[in-house]
């Protein structure tokens, strides 16, 4: 007990010289870790970056597909099935790689244009100053780094939210 908990030498000094000398901590306790560090790690990040995918349906705010330059006429549910299944075969894909690929063919904002593992790439975010509303924000923040959404409704469309960092 005390100090030396979780301690172990692994080498001493012999004949007066100093020899290897190799410590292990076993255990390191959560009372052991600085307070500032402890109270650092609780705290919620203040940014995030994340990537989406985007499909709109007609009742959506502004229901134009900007990449296609076309007017949306999909449905909500039209669109929910659509997301679910790519929902569905990139959770399934764990190098990432569909999602970007997907984003490409399907996204229905600017953001998908963005080259190579950027697309869909909604940049920094920072708490409540999100452009796709709280929903989106919340999500985006609880997720986990390359985690993916379920599906998330803003009056944007449906996404698909990927965080990237």
């Amino acid at each position: 007990t005390g100090a030396t908990d979780g301690l172990q030498s692994l080498g001493e000094a012999q004949n007066g010289h100093l020899g290897a000398l190799a410590l292990l901590f076993d255990q390191v306790k959560n009372e052991d870790i600085h307070p500032a560090k402890k109270a650092k790690s609780s705290q919620p990040a203040q940014q995030v970056r994340a990537r989406h995918i985007l499909l709109k349906h007609r009742e959506c705010k502004a229901a134009h597909d900007k990449v296609r330059h076309k007017q949306v006429k999909r449905t909500r549910g039209e669109a929910e099935r659509m997301m679910r299944n790519v929902l569905e075969q990139c959770a399934a894909d764990t190098t990432k790689k569909l999602f970007t690929q997907k984003c490409k063919e399907l996204s229905e904002c600017t953001s998908c244009l963005s080259a190579g593992d950027l697309a869909g790439d909604v940049g920094w975010m920072k708490l409540g100053k999100g452009k796709f509303g709280a929903q989106f924000d919340a999500v985006a923040f609880a997720l986990q780094v390359g985690e993916l959404s379920d599906l998330v409704d803003s009056d944007q469309g449906i996404h698909i939210i990927l965080r990237s960092a």
